[in-house]
């Protein structure tokens, strides 16, 4: 008699991934690209599936010296900016921002280039005549 071992949590992922679009008002489509992504990142997957549990990111993610609490609160940083606020209120939609910094990393990891880019996209002008 063989043993059959069953392990249901990739299955649970995905689940809660298309249920965190379906919050945000997204579309599943878009929650199936993140996933493609996920299933050959392992590091991504485990570090949403803390997410999950936890409701913040764990950090272990990178690219290069970037983790995706760098990009999460880059996010936070320029919505504040946009929004002229000093703190992000309850408007501010964050399992969105999550979602996008999922999504800029994954971007990231694919360019050569990715600080350079990271860079210009961090330079709100302000500082600069």
């Amino acid at each position: 008699m063989s043993l059959v071992l069953y392990n249901a949590s990739k299955i649970k992922s995905y689940e809660n991934l298309k249920a965190m679009f379906k919050s945000i008002g997204e579309n599943i489509e878009l929650a199936d690209k993140l996933w493609q992504e996920m299933l050959i990142d392992q590091e991504l997957l485990e570090e949403f599936n803390y997410f999950v549990v936890n409701g913040t990111l764990k950090g272990t993610a990178k690219c290069g010296e970037l983790t995706l609490l760098d990009i999460y609160f880059s996010q936070m940083n320029k919505y504040n900016i946009y929004h002229d606020m000093g703190k992000n209120t309850d408007v501010c939609n964050k399992n969105r921002m999550i979602l996008n910094s999922f999504f800029e990393m994954i971007s990231m990891r694919k360019q050569p280039d990715y600080m350079v880019d990271f860079e210009r996209k961090e330079d709100s002008g302000l500082d600069k005549m």
